[in-house]
């Protein structure tokens, strides 16, 4: 099935918005603009293969001694992308592509272009007959130095104002009269600026949803509040195995990029499974909690369709640059200008998206892993904080000092020793209790029983059991 078929039907098909299907790439329209501009190239013998054959002898002139004796800039056939007005709203800029040749000013006779004597004849007919026709000549400024013209003298050449080169004197540039590839830039801008005001519009809008949908989160699961005891658990657990999925954005050392829109559904889904598996969705019994889970999950999905959007869109303006070049011999794709760069609409979505999840909602329920301690990788019981600003469990601490072992594991500073008392952090135990209240009985029950085994031997775990 053709590109152009599957787009469509992608559109059609993956319940995208209508308002973003209004601004997708009209890959159809474009493409008839290119049928367009290929009968008006066709009608003075430039079709691809001439074209193609033409511009090629321009690129061997241009490195041979007769070039490089003469302007090294010069060229007898260019087509120029020319930077045009802004346009509405001052956003992109409307191009005006010109095709043009360069012929000797007294006789008309094209210059240094080896061609076929049919196209030979038709454009030194354009060339001759510029006054009665829609042909221009360009004619060089001379420069004032700043880039300009000065006074408003003209010379013979072409002019330079507009990204084109100087010229020798004796030539003139005639622009063959194309309409059909200004019609298909200005189309291919509107579409990218329309695609870029879309993706802001859409990123206001989520950030909104996020920031309400946060302030639900973090009133579900204030520790302070008696009625949230048993299910703040739950959501910390939700949101480790998000974390874990990693299902946006890669989190180890051989995964740490961007995830596409296969890659990401696929380990969003793998998310869903888990929690379902789990039993955690089957814990939420309040109404307004199952709501609250129900936007995190849309969220993300948006984030996903997004992404998706983004990526056909990007797709579809790459063939239709390459169908350009293939169907013109033009080879604009190699040359196209910043402003007509595709605006990167998913990727930067996500990333915008995701960020706002991290710090408005996930933000809201700490992670034990955050609080672990680097020794035992357990939650941190009584944590003490060296001197050198990192914390360990006080029992972590006591095995570092009986084995004399002074220099911290994390720095190698020597603080380990010095270390008593005074170094408890309470403030961040009470925070541990309050968050993690059955991590820290359990902890309690560990390092309780590990007093005793330091103290009595194994036996003393034989001891505990029949007690």
């Amino acid at each position: 099935m053709k590109f152009g078929q599957v787009f469509k039907e992608a559109l059609r098909n993956e319940g995208f918005p209508p308002e973003w299907i209004s601004s997708a790439i009209s890959y159809s329209q474009l493409k008839k603009c290119i049928n367009r501009l290929t009968a008006e190239l066709a009608q003075v013998g430039l079709d691809p293969v001439t074209l193609e054959k033409l511009l090629r002898h321009v690129e061997d002139y241009n490195k041979s001694a007769e070039a490089s004796t003469a302007d090294e800039e010069f060229r007898p056939f260019e087509y120029i992308l020319s930077d045009g007005e802004r346009g509405e709203g001052g956003k992109k800029k409307v191009f005006r592509p010109k095709l043009l040749f360069y012929v000797e000013e007294a006789t008309g006779a094209l210059h240094s272009a080896k061609l076929d004597k049919e196209t030979r004849e038709k454009l030194q007919m354009l060339a001759v007959e510029t006054g009665m026709s829609d042909l221009r000549v360009y004619e060089e400024e001379e420069s004032d130095g700043k880039g300009g013209a000065a006074d408003g003298k003209e010379s013979n050449g072409h002019a330079n104002g507009n990204g084109a080169r100087s010229h020798s004197p004796s030539l003139c540039a005639i622009e063959v009269p194309l309409t059909s590839d200004t019609e298909f830039f200005t189309k291919l801008t509107t579409q990218l600026s329309s695609l870029e005001a879309l993706q802001l519009k859409e990123e206001k809008r989520m950030h909104t949803e996020i920031e309400d949908l946060g302030r639900q989160i973090a009133r579900f699961t204030d520790p302070d509040r008696k009625a949230n005891k048993k299910l703040l658990a739950v959501w910390r657990q939700i949101f480790q195995l998000y974390l874990e999925e990693a299902v946006f954005f890669g989190t180890t050392e051989r995964d740490h990029s961007a995830h596409g829109a296969e890659k990401a559904t696929t380990r969003f889904n793998e998310f869903c499974v888990k929690i379902k598996e789990t039993g955690l969705v089957g814990k939420i019994k309040k109404r307004e909690q199952m709501e609250a889970l129900e936007t995190f999950m849309h969220i993300n999905k948006e984030i996903l369709q997004g992404l998706r959007f983004g990526e056909i869109n990007h797709t579809a303006m790459s063939k239709i640059l390459k169908k350009f070049d293939k169907r013109t011999a033009l080879s604009i794709k190699p040359h196209l200008p910043p402003t007509l760069t595709y605006p990167q609409f998913s990727q930067h979505l996500a990333k915008a998206v995701c960020a706002e999840v991290n710090t408005q909602i996930l933000s809201h329920v700490p992670q034990i892993d955050d609080y672990s301690c680097p020794m035992c990788m357990d939650i941190k019981w009584r944590p003490v904080k060296l001197g050198c600003g990192h914390t360990f469990c006080i029992r972590c601490l006591i095995v570092m000092q009986t084995r004399k072992q002074n220099r911290c594991p994390l720095c190698r500073e020597k603080c380990v020793e010095k270390a008593n008392s005074d170094n408890l952090d309470l403030e961040l135990a009470d925070f541990l209790k309050k968050w993690f209240p059955e991590e820290v009985r359990q902890k309690q029950k560990y390092n309780e029983l590990m007093a005793g085994v330091d103290a009595y031997g194994e036996v003393y775990k034989e001891k505990c059991a029949v007690m």
